[in-house]
């Protein structure tokens, strides 16, 4: 039995790589052909508004989602991996949903990779332009290795990496709307002053919220699915449990896309309650979590305990402390919310494992009864 499940996991992961690498070649085909249609004969410095790195984020960034998106498809949705076989069980518009939201916020992601990789090559290499031709074949082989790793990354979808995604998709947004805003006191108001930038900047933050929020309501089907996992494994019923925390953590997301929707210049009611709704959330999530759920691992329970007290502490540094401003407050919130994110769902995608058991040298004398030792 084991040589067989060994070979069908190599086999599986034969076909990953040979669908990435079709997707990594198809890419560098079909990018480097746009960049030439887009370039027009025209030499293109490295980074900038009108550039080769502007044109290869876009081009790189899409063919990437593509790749993702198809790559997810073929696998099934991941529902092919025995542990994912609840994707099955799933309303199908339900489950298109979490791929546009996978495929945007892969796809965003490797746009803003590309972007900032051309923006500092620029100040390397300043005063560069580049040559249609040259040009193509970068595009090309920016598009062919982004859809080489999105390929891999949507044939083996998990809890931990969705969690990765939306952290990432967050932080990279952000950071591209902090260095590419036109108004360099935002920081003396707070993050949201990003998303009241008109223009690209903007269009960035907001986007980046809106994308990470639909991620986390994708994330908490697994959540949801390891903890029903991990219940039964330990002989308990797992009843409405699951289903409660997997609808804060659609919620929590619902609520940063709202923050995302509705920027602060346009309804600050809506835009600040959803941000509240959001630490609100997962202040009943971190509760129910550890009142309702047995046997969860106690470094979890002690990192949760930090993390609340972490953020309750950084409230109390703004107001009514003063230590620092508005920005300061939600730069730490953030940070512990999305370490504690990373740290959770791993954890829960540990819980729904089971909990471990000895092994057993010699199956066959398992049931046999041992002789005391002296």
């Amino acid at each position: 039995m084991i040589p067989f499940v060994e070979a069908n996991q190599s086999k599986s992961s034969t076909l990953r790589e040979v669908r990435a690498t079709r997707f990594a070649v198809a890419a560098f085909i079909v990018g480097a052909i746009l960049a030439l249609f887009f370039a027009g004969g025209r030499y293109l410095p490295l980074g900038g508004t009108d550039s080769l790195g502007s044109m290869a984020g876009w081009i790189a960034g899409g063919l990437s989602g593509v790749a993702f998106a198809g790559a997810y498809l073929l696998s099934g949705g991941g529902s092919s991996q025995p542990s994912l076989a609840w994707r099955h069980e799933v309303p199908l518009a339900k489950r298109i949903i979490d791929l546009i939201a996978l495929t945007l916020a892969t796809a965003m992601f490797n746009y803003l990779v590309v972007m900032a990789v051309a923006a500092v090559f620029q100040m390397g290499f300043r005063g560069l332009e580049v040559d249609p031709i040259g040009g193509a074949v970068l595009v090309g082989f920016a598009a062919a290795s982004l859809a080489y790793v999105a390929s891999l990354a949507g044939a083996q979808v998990s809890g931990s990496s969705i969690a990765s995604l939306a952290i990432s998709v967050l932080f990279t947004g952000t950071i591209a709307s902090m260095v590419g805003s036109s108004d360099e006191s935002w920081w003396q108001l707070h993050f949201s002053q990003l998303g009241n930038t008109s223009g690209v900047t903007g269009y960035r933050f907001n986007l980046a919220l809106i994308i990470t929020g639909f991620v986390i309501t994708v994330l908490a089907g697994y959540v949801g699915q390891a903890f029903a996992s991990g219940l039964r494994h330990r002989g308990e019923e797992p009843g409405r449990r699951p289903r409660v925390l997997a609808g804060l953590f659609v919620a929590i997301g619902l609520c940063m896309a709202m923050v995302g929707f509705v920027p602060d210049a346009v309804s600050f009611v809506i835009h600040v309650g959803s941000a509240s709704g959001m630490v609100v959330l997962f202040g009943i999530f971190a509760f129910y979590a550890l009142r309702y759920i047995p046997d969860l691992p106690k470094d979890l329970i002690a990192f949760t305990t930090v993390v609340v007290i972490g953020i309750i502490v950084s409230v109390l540094l703004w107001v009514p402390i003063g230590y620092y401003n508005l920005t300061g407050m939600e730069l730490i919130a953030a940070g512990l919310l999305f370490a504690w994110l990373l740290v959770f769902v791993r954890s829960a995608e540990a819980y729904g494992a089971g909990p471990a058991r000895a092994p057993v040298a010699d199956p066959s004398q398992a049931n046999l009864v041992q002789p005391p030792r002296i």
